[in-house]
């Protein structure tokens, strides 16, 4: 009897969703699985044809969330629809609760999909709200964590889940960055400073200011510096705009593939709070993180959030390795002050490293070299369960 491939149907509406979700598509296609979906270039390269731009999914803050619930509300029905319509075995959602929930709420309440759905990279119910997990077990069929003490939040309600492990485990943090520094004509003994502005269109425009200035008063300070601006083609203008003031013209990389060996080239980084951080901290790179939201949402999360840090490394050892400087301390002057810091004392930076090889042994645990098999097998699972 021929084996008839499996049909999924893959949604994802951010640059690192699409980075997920092209893995985890690049070890199902080894079983000639069939893709539909929402997904950005790299998923494209892995044979996805995208109903629509990802970019049109991505809205984040709460409040920013608000004054476009219209359009989401459309967008959400629109895609029920075509799941319904192509009856996949399995819908994977990638991330992006605020959108994909929507979606598998929707599905299970209409009940005329009749396949499974299961979500990649848990909610942060750790962090706030955990009555979210129950709720979430309600609509999904399964659930792929990142970190290994997320499962028994979704599990003692009965869902399954799996530690698939981050997908920065895949990489090595001792990459060499020689052969990028001489693309780029950065001498061996050049000092360079990362900065990472972030993935998204507004949060460049958030915070550019802020970060321009930090970076101008540390070259006060210590012109000798040379400037590195990793970001992604689709907001490269939006990064190149952002750096205009600066008293050293930065290098801009945008391409994907230079993106490890462009962060491994850093000798210290400032970043928005998100997975960048992670990265940075798995790369061996110190760094600080600064961030800021609208004041609406600021307030909300205050109200909401139950951990002390934003950063993962800080979550995951429980401890301020790497500084953060949020909203009321997102302030120029101040990350300046702490980036300068850094640079003068050696120790202060191997400190920050000691941190980061014991974030990487605990990320490393029990798991696969490629998280993507691990979730790979997850979905099959899933899908074939009560066969």
């Amino acid at each position: 009897m021929a084996v008839v491939a499996p049909k999924i149907f893959v949604l994802a509406g951010e640059a690192s969703g699409d980075i997920l979700g092209a893995q985890l598509m690049e070890v199902l296609r080894t079983q000639q699985a069939q893709f539909i979906g929402v997904g950005g270039p790299l998923m494209e390269e892995q044979g996805l044809e995208s109903l629509m731009p990802m970019s049109e999914l991505c809205v984040m803050g709460l409040w920013e969330v608000l004054w476009q619930l219209p359009r989401l509300i459309t967008l959400v029905n629109a895609v029920v629809e075509e799941i319904e319509n192509e009856q996949p075995d399995v819908v994977v959602t990638i991330d992006l609760p605020d959108f994909n929930f929507q979606v598998a709420k929707r599905l299970k309440k209409r009940g005329i999909y009749t396949g499974k759905i299961v979500h990649y990279v848990a909610p942060s119910v750790w962090a706030w709200r955990p009555g979210r997990a129950k709720n979430i077990a309600q609509f999904l069929d399964g659930i792929m964590c990142l970190f290994p003490f997320e499962p028994e939040y979704f599990e003692k309600h009965k869902l399954p889940a799996k530690y698939v492990g981050h997908p920065i485990i895949r990489h090595d943090h001792k990459l060499k960055a020689s052969a990028f520094r001489e693309a780029y004509d950065i001498k061996a003994d050049d000092f360079v400073f990362g900065l990472y502005l972030g993935s998204r269109q507004s949060e460049i425009q958030r915070h550019q200011e802020v970060f321009r200035d930090a970076v101008n008063f540390m070259l006060e300070q210590n012109p000798n510096v040379q400037i590195l601006l990793p970001t992604l083609e689709e907001v490269e203008y939006d990064a190149y705009e952002a750096t205009k003031g600066l008293k050293v013209s930065p290098i801009i990389v945008s391409n994907s593939k230079d993106k490890l060996e462009a962060m491994r080239s850093c000798d210290l980084a400032m970043a928005v709070s998100g997975t960048v951080g992670l990265e940075l901290a798995y790369m061996n790179v110190p760094h600080v993180i600064a961030y800021k939201v609208h004041p609406i949402t600021f307030i909300i999360l205050r109200l909401l959030v139950k951990v002390r840090f934003a950063h993962l490394v800080n979550i995951l050892l429980d401890k301020p390795v790497v500084p953060e400087f949020l909203q009321g301390r997102c302030k120029s002057i101040k990350i300046a002050e702490e980036l300068l810091r850094l640079m003068k004392d050696e120790a202060l930076m191997a400190k920050q490293k000691v941190a980061f090889h014991d974030a990487r042994r605990i990320l490393k645990k029990d798991v696969a070299d490629n998280p993507a098999d691990t979730a790979a097998a997850f979905i099959n699972s899933i899908m074939n369960e009560g066969q």
